[in-house]
């Protein structure tokens, strides 16, 4: 049973790296490959406040969608060696890749949902900056690694969890946190305050 955290954890990995490794870095390095059409998504939701209209589209109609969801089937059909020893911890991979697909439609189509919900990936789009804030699911990981960048412009999450916590809970969750990773957090709040003061100033980095 506890396979099952685990995949779902290790899918939230996944998500952070594919994004940033393979649909940024790659895509903005290589123009002619499938993967830039990554970077058509940014632009239309960047046009038009978060929105991106071709979540509701077929994948046979939206060359992004179509990139998206055969890139997720992959990984699922990947994740199904691990079936036979781990069970448990590939139905997390499912469930994470599954939610990843949910969550993000559903946000591009909902952009409300998406600043309340999760506002890491509404920040992802809508900062000065687009290369952070690379989960979208859940935060974890881009705590994990420093790269969450909080703004003005969403409902900030209160723990790195991005989850409702009793206040006794998230107090806790928040220290620990904080103790475990002080490095980075401390590159967290740097880049949060050049971030905001960018946004201020009207200073954005674009994706070419």
């Amino acid at each position: 049973m506890l396979g099952f955290p685990v995949g779902v954890f290790v899918a939230n990995g996944l998500e952070w790296y594919f994004h940033k490794v393979w649909l940024h870095e790659f895509a903005m390095k290589n123009r002619n490959s499938p993967l830039f059409t990554h970077i058509a998504h940014h632009k239309r939701a960047r046009l038009n406040a978060f929105s991106d209209q071709g979540y509701a589209e077929s994948l046979f109609k939206n060359a992004e969608i179509y990139h998206e969801k055969t890139a997720l089937i992959s990984l699922t059909v990947a994740a199904t060696v691990f079936l036979p020893v781990a069970p448990f911890f590939t139905a997390g991979l499912y469930y994470g890749i599954y939610n990843y697909w949910k969550v993000h439609a559903k946000s591009h189509l909902d952009p409300a949902y998406a600043k309340k919900r999760i506002p890491w990936h509404y920040d992802h789009h809508m900062t000065s900056n687009q290369n952070a804030n690379w989960c979208v699911t859940r935060p974890w990981f881009d705590y994990i690694m420093g790269t969450r960048v909080m703004t003005e412009s969403s409902e900030t999450e209160t723990n790195p969890l991005g989850m409702q916590l009793p206040v006794w809970l998230e107090t806790r969750v928040n220290k620990i946190a904080r103790r475990l990773l002080p490095k980075s957090f401390a590159r967290i709040n740097v880049n949060s305050r050049i971030d905001q003061k960018n946004m201020r100033q009207g200073i954005e980095v674009t994706l070419a």
